[in-house]
């Protein structure tokens, strides 16, 4: 970490520099009321304290349109879809009438945090449950082997030094590939990025789940009390 750096400036935001490790947890589809249910149930102590009386429970909503990725890039950019770009999570190609993935970083109007904090001199550590998103969040960013390192559950048997920044993946979390349609996609995230905490201490680590659950289970359901006691115990 850079301890001659106070903050950082990107996208006409400043952002002071970490006193210690930040990792931003974006929970993809989530509500308040899932978090409060399970609060409720019994299932999530660590983020009762947290909200109780030893942390902070602020408010926000998301971007319009609320889908996966303009929201994550709005998170990591500080700025809103009309700035960034990334306006859906596809668009429709007028000259070619096709319907077009917005999956693409060339489509990215704007730098990310990470970009800015990385050439600052902090270490990245990016991880998504799909692979889709990976390369968004990792635009610009310098990888090998004293770079950033960003990689996702579904490919994680797929990571290399060059394009990810890490290798062996699987040997480090000690968990087989999930399937793309399971919770297991974002543990994998979690119980990676705890190991990633204990191994190589980033500076800045963002961990982005998968939806799956929240198009499968209402708040409060056993199904989504038991998806969120799994977050709560690597949280703690």
């Amino acid at each position: 970490m850079n301890s001659q750096k106070t903050s950082v400036s990107v996208n006409g935001r400043d952002y002071q520099w970490p006193g210690r490790p930040v990792v931003v947890v974006c929970i993809d589809g989530s509500e308040p009321d899932y978090i409060e249910q399970a609060i409720a149930a019994g299932v999530m102590p660590w983020m009762q304290k947290v909200v109780s009386n030893q942390g902070s429970d602020l408010r926000a909503n998301c971007v319009v349109p609320s889908f996966t990725n303009p929201n994550n890039i709005s998170i990591v950019t500080g700025v809103p879809p009309a700035v960034h770009g990334i306006c859906g999570n596809f668009y429709y190609d007028r000259a070619n009438d096709r319907e077009v993935m917005m999956n693409e970083p060339e489509l990215l109007r704007t730098p990310t945090i990470f970009k800015a904090f990385q050439q600052a001199g902090a270490k990245i550590a990016i991880i998504t449950a799909k692979d889709k998103l990976r390369r968004l969040l990792g635009n610009e960013l310098s990888f090998g082997k004293d770079g950033a390192i960003c990689f996702s559950s579904e490919k994680s048997d797929q990571v290399s030094l060059e394009e990810n920044g890490i290798d062996n993946v699987l040997d480090l979390v000690g968990m087989e590939v999930p399937s793309v349609y399971s919770a297991e996609l974002s543990e994998f995230i979690f119980a990676a990025g705890v190991k990633l905490m204990e191994t190589r201490r980033p500076d800045l680590m963002y961990l982005s789940t998968t939806d799956y659950i929240q198009h499968k289970f209402a708040p409060g359901s056993d199904g989504a009390n038991s998806f969120y006691a799994m977050m709560d115990k690597y949280w703690a």
